[in-house]
């Protein structure tokens, strides 16, 4: 973008906006015009070769840009359909306290907003909001707890309804 880039509607300058984890341009003239795009074009944006094969047939691992940011996909695709995201291999996993097999993951929904759930969707799909803590509770016993803020600080919880654990602040 050159520093005085002009709106192809009404000529005005184009400014960078950000609305919530989104970044485009946009006219100086609105409400006036509502011109904007995207900073990147998804086209500009080429799949980049990872060097690793996919577990599931072998083919080499892309990491690519989608409608919800990058992730790590199959350069067989749509042949072979595996997915992951890019930090994926990061150690602190927490088994999911549902199925027992998947590992809680970070995921940004539509909107932007941070949850965590099971790897192992479809078939299971626990999620939960807040950041999850790999600790049972120790009034009902269920193997997750989540930190939760709250007015005076931050509190591990229960995320069991019927129970109603919250430790002392941290």
């Amino acid at each position: 973008m050159s520093a005085d880039e002009r709106c192809p509607r009404c000529q005005r300058p184009l400014v960078i906006k950000h609305v919530g984890h989104n970044s485009f341009l946009g006219c100086t003239g609105y409400p006036d015009c509502d011109y904007k795009r995207g900073l990147r074009e998804q086209s500009e944006i080429e799949p980049e070769n990872l060097g690793v094969p996919c577990p599931e047939c072998g083919e080499e691992l892309q990491l690519k840009s989608g409608r919800y940011g990058l992730f790590v996909g199959c350069s067989n695709f749509p042949a072979c359909e595996f997915v992951t995201e890019p930090d994926a291999g990061n150690d602190d996993t927490i088994q999911c306290p549902e199925c027992k097999k998947g590992q809680l993951r970070q995921k940004t929904s539509r909107r932007g907003t941070v949850f965590y759930a099971c790897d192992q969707y479809p078939t299971c799909q626990f999620t939960v909001n807040q950041p999850p803590v790999d600790e049972s509770c120790p009034r009902c016993g269920f193997a997750l707890l989540v930190k939760r803020k709250t007015a005076s600080g931050v509190r591990k919880v229960c995320i069991q309804k019927q129970c109603d654990y919250k430790s002392d602040t941290l």
